[in-house]
């Protein structure tokens, strides 16, 4: 049976993926662990960030001997599975995104930084507050938050996916965008799937970004056309 490993995203944690899990049980032998400083694991002293997230990939495919296992990223976690491709193509098999901002900008960052605002989000959105408290823990909670912000903020500035180490990525690709998420745009995703030397671009109708919103049999569906 086919290895999945699944990848949580900003502000996620594995936790989110169960509904999934149960979905693709009997075509994948699935996995998930979450990013340090998510979902009440602890904060990895190397950082927090993109290259750190990267790194415990790595360990956790050695830890669990998951070599040439696929790959599926939502969001942040599609980043930093095509960022580990990019040095290390040979690690893992297929990889699919959905949902993943692969072009930054400064002032892109800027806008989506504005909203991740612990303090705000109690405010504005006192339901996903009290959520995200429930998912990382009350003592770490607003600290993801603001440490997001920061790894936006540097994508921003410093993007780790370019021209000169996506063409790296020798992995069979796909993108997959919900049609109607308004977080992640359609051009900039078609653009990246066509750098990528096997990358594929597929639109999904009727999808939007929020995981917990996404139809899973859909999700599902997808995921085994592509990677069966």
């Amino acid at each position: 049976m086919k290895k999945l490993i699944l990848l949580h995203g900003a502000l996620g944690s594995a936790s989110m993926f169960d509904g999934l899990t149960e979905k693709l049980k009997g075509s994948f032998e699935v996995y998930a662990f979450n990013f340090s400083g998510h979902g009440g694991a602890p904060v990895n002293e190397e950082g927090f960030g993109i290259e750190v997230f990267a790194e415990e990939l790595q360990v956790f495919i050695t830890k669990h001997k998951l070599e040439g296992a696929d790959v599926f990223g939502y969001s942040m976690g599609g980043y930093v599975a095509l960022y580990l491709a990019a040095s290390k193509p040979n690690l893992i098999g297929k990889i699919v995104t959905l949902g993943t901002k692969l072009t930054w900008t400064a002032e892109g960052a800027e806008e989506e930084t504005a909203r991740l605002n612990p303090e705000l989000m109690k405010e504005k959105v006192p339901k996903y507050a009290a959520l995200l408290k429930e998912r990382h823990g009350k003592k770490q909670w607003k600290q993801v938050i603001w440490q997001t912000a920061g790894i936006m903020l540097e994508l921003g500035d410093e993007p780790l996916l370019t021209m000169e180490n996506l063409p790296l990525i020798t992995n069979q690709v796909t993108i997959l965008l919900g049609a109607d998420d308004t977080m992640v745009g359609k051009e900039e995703s078609e653009n990246v799937a066509t750098i990528l030397p096997n990358g594929k671009f597929i639109s999904i109708p009727n999808m939007p970004h929020p995981l917990e919103k996404v139809d899973l049999d859909t999700l599902c569906e997808n995921l085994k056309n592509t990677l069966i």
